[in-house]
């Protein structure tokens, strides 16, 4: 029992740092899975033909502008 109380603050040390270090490792985790899901919509969008427009295709292509913008940033 004693050396609990030797390493006690060794112990919430270590506990306050986890808590700072896993939300931080898991917020980067998530931003790299949607970045990687971006990508991937996109490389799929790119199998189309851009010609002819219509307002679906005008769509399509603002889409894959904006997913072209999300998969470059870091």
């Amino acid at each position: 029992m004693e050396i609990l109380n030797q390493y006690s603050g060794l112990f919430s040390l270590l506990a306050v740092i986890a808590a700072i270090i896993v939300p931080v490792f898991i917020y980067h985790k998530e931003k790299r899975d949607q970045r990687k899901d971006a990508q991937d919509e996109l490389d799929a969008m790119e199998d189309n033909v851009r010609f002819p427009m219509s307002m679906d295709e005008r769509r399509y292509y603002t889409r894959k502008s904006v997913l072209e913008k999300k998969s470059r940033r870091k």
